[in-house]
């Protein structure tokens, strides 16, 4: 009964079921990510017409395309997950079609194409979903404009009827984004398989192909024309033709090598690293065993889907299968060659690591056409090409779940790192500018953490003097921050926003979990063994008083965006006893550790954060609580062994205990091996 159903039309129901399998199941644990939070900051702060002029600067006519979408989803992040996961399948959906317009007798391997392409394991940014939720629509129409084509050239008599929606979706795309000019040099092999069923070389059949490639020809010419002439280069620069020319052998060896090595990373290596799966000892991790659950799983449900499917509607081939796997492997290394000819040109790194990743968006049709013609011409028979079709999408997909695991990971640190920013600072004065060398997060810059960040501390805010500002020092210093030093300006643009301040007002903040934040203090951090050393040579431009400590209301984080506040775990405790510690509040701080004990809360994972209870116990007279304290700071690390016991002899000379205390200092003296007084 369920073979008779499983024909070519339910091929669109499959493609959304893989795409959501290997991108959806954890949509709902997913927030905004790099990009993602200056584009929603923009629509909160000047709404959907403010893209206009925040993207004119590099890409003018995306705005409109932006304008559309966040007038629909707003700022909300699993709205935008969805249509990240629609806009994907949507564009293999088209991929399908288009093929099929090219190929309609080869039914079964364009399928397969399409399954592949959805799947597609080196292009890992999918959850970064208002920008490439955007960018698959673009590039639906760009495919879209691929099987219009091909219809209009097998019916003449509609040629127009056709080619009209292909140019203005070509041309939309191609205005808006430069990811895919490149690709399209595929398109006179295209015209030239479309029109023949044994196309041939010739001087007539050449005449046929330009004329049919001539209209999209008269697009791209006029984009570059636009693009190097009139919009210039605002971004990055055409640095090969300078290489070239400088040392033309080397440039040619250097240009040459890129592209072969750039070919095998995407179109084959990128397959081959989503057989590097967790070994089977990790099961006891919850993320291992829900990667080999789904996988385990999928096999046999991709294996029975794709031997059923059509299996009462056989296949009449237009051509001979290995010459159709010859057709398919020659536009697939077309597609490989050419796809990256935009970056190649600007000499862009492109990898299958994040942020490079994202420039195999290029790449995904020529790796998917090439793998399943090389699939149907090395393998015989139909049955052990379907058993490894079905293991490498499987693969694929357990890839692309574990991938998105580590986007929900970040997502969650991200968040817990704005929960801690305003437990310790309940507000900042306008014109601060967080400093740090760099946060443990690779899915978020400093750009994109001023987003967020703004939004927290002034969510009223329309102006384009934006009043806070994130800086790694290891992006920013020698630029917008000129030096770590006092006196000296510090001036970012910000699209169409901008921040100007100086490092007189400078914050430097030191987050690496699973330690709490911290708002370096020059007057008690100066030699506090766990800050790394750039964090200590920004520490003269730290100005605590940037913060408002008794702010009414207090900051509060987008609620909306990254959901109610957490439990109050230690580093709750922790940041407000650094805000009371900044109020020499002393007493405070004793009540926040007598809770955080009673409450059996007290289990700080870097152990330099109980310094600050340390003290107040000891300033309050509690030494029981301040040497138990100081024993399990050296239980978790051993190497504070010396600046522990120097602790505890300056607290002594500080804060003359009374002889009641003598044998809980001499206890801890003798645990933690301290040198004789």
């Amino acid at each position: 009964m369920l073979k008779r159903f499983l024909t070519w039309k339910t091929v669109p129901l499959a493609l959304l079921l893989v795409t959501i399998a290997a991108y959806g199941l954890l949509s709902p644990t997913l927030g905004f990510y790099w990009d993602d939070w200056p584009l929603m900051w923009f629509l909160h702060t000047f709404g959907a017409k403010g893209y206009e002029e925040a993207l004119a600067v590099d890409r003018p006519f995306l705005a409109g395309i932006y304008w559309i979408t966040t007038s629909l989803l707003k700022t909300v992040p699993i709205q935008w997950q969805i249509l990240a996961i629609l806009s994907r399948w949507l564009t293999s959906v088209v991929l399908w079609w288009s093929l099929k317009k090219l190929w309609p007798e080869n039914l079964q391997q364009v399928t397969w194409a399409a399954l592949l392409f959805s799947v597609y394991p080196g292009f890992k940014q999918q959850p970064i979903s208002v920008v490439y939720s955007n960018g698959f629509l673009l590039f639906a129409m760009f495919l879209a404009s691929f099987g219009l084509m091909v219809a209009a050239i097998r019916n003449r008599e509609r040629y127009w009827h056709y080619t009209i929606p292909a140019l203005i979706g070509y041309s939309i795309c191609t205005f808006s984004t430069e990811y895919y000019v490149g690709l399209d040099m595929i398109r006179p092999i295209m015209i030239w398989l479309a029109l023949s069923e044994s196309p041939k070389i010739n001087l007539d059949q050449i005449k046929k192909v330009f004329l049919n490639w001539a209209p999209y020809l008269i697009v791209l010419f006029v984009f570059l024309i636009w693009r190097v002439f009139v919009f210039e280069f605002p971004t990055y620069q055409p640095q090969l033709l300078g290489e070239i020319s400088s040392s033309p052998l080397n440039g040619i060896v250097h240009f040459v090598y890129r592209i072969v090595q750039d070919i095998f990373l995407t179109g084959w290596e990128a397959w081959g690293k989503t057989f590097h799966a967790p070994s089977l000892s990790e099961l006891q991790t919850t993320s291992s065993l829900l990667y080999w659950i789904l996988v385990v799983g999928l096999i046999p449900i991709v294996w029975f889907y794709l031997k059923t499917l059509g299996n009462d509607q056989p296949e009449k081939h237009s051509v001979k299968p290995d010459h159709w796997a010859r057709q398919a492997m020659l536009l697939g290394f077309a597609g490989l060659l050419f796809g990256g000819a935009p970056f190649w040109i600007t000499d862009l790194k492109i990898s299958l690591e994040f942020p490079w990743d994202r420039f195999t968006l290029a790449f995904m049709l020529g790796s998917s056409l090439f793998l399943v013609g090389f699939i149907d011409w090395v393998i015989r028979t139909r049955m052990q090409k379907i058993i490894l079709l079905s293991l490498v999408i499987s693969m694929a997909i357990g890839a692309d779940f574990s991938n998105t695991n580590t986007y929900r990971r970040e997502w969650n640190t991200h968040n817990d790192l704005l929960w801690q920013m305003v437990w310790r600072a309940p507000g900042l004065k306008p014109g601060t500018t967080l400093v740090t060398n760099h946060l443990p997060m690779s899915y978020y810059s400093d750009n994109s953490l001023t987003a967020p960040l703004n939004w927290t501390y002034a969510p009223e805010n329309k102006s384009k003097d934006i009043p806070y500002l994130f800086a790694f020092t290891e992006v920013r210093l020698g630029a917008g921050l000129p030096a770590l030093e006092e006196d000296l300006p510090i001036h970012q643009s910000y699209r169409s926003a901008s921040f100007n301040s100086s490092t007189n007002n400078a914050l430097v903040i030191y987050y690496a979990p699973p330690g709490c934040l911290r708002i370096i203090d020059p007057q008690y951090d100066t030699s506090l063994p766990s800050l790394p050393d750039a964090i200590k040579e920004a520490m003269v431009i730290s100005h605590p008083d940037q913060i408002l400590v008794d702010a009414n209301p207090p900051a509060t984080p987008p609620i909306k965006i990254v959901g109610p506040e957490p439990d109050h775990n230690w580093c709750y405790y922790f940041e407000k006893a650094e805000l009371a510690r900044q109020m020499d509040d002393w007493s405070t701080i004793v009540d926040l550790g007598i809770q955080a004990l009673d409450q059996k809360k007290l289990m700080a994972q870097e152990p330099t954060e109980l310094y600050i209870f340390i003290e107040a116990f000891a300033r309050s007279g509690d030494w029981e609580n301040s040497m138990r304290l100081i024993r399990e700071a050296y239980r978790q690390s051993s190497t504070l062994q010396s600046d522990l016991c120097n602790t505890i002899t300056r607290f002594e000379k500080k804060y003359s205990p009374d002889n009641n205390a003598a044998p809980e200092i001499d206890k801890t003296r003798e645990r933690l091996h301290c040198p004789a007084n």
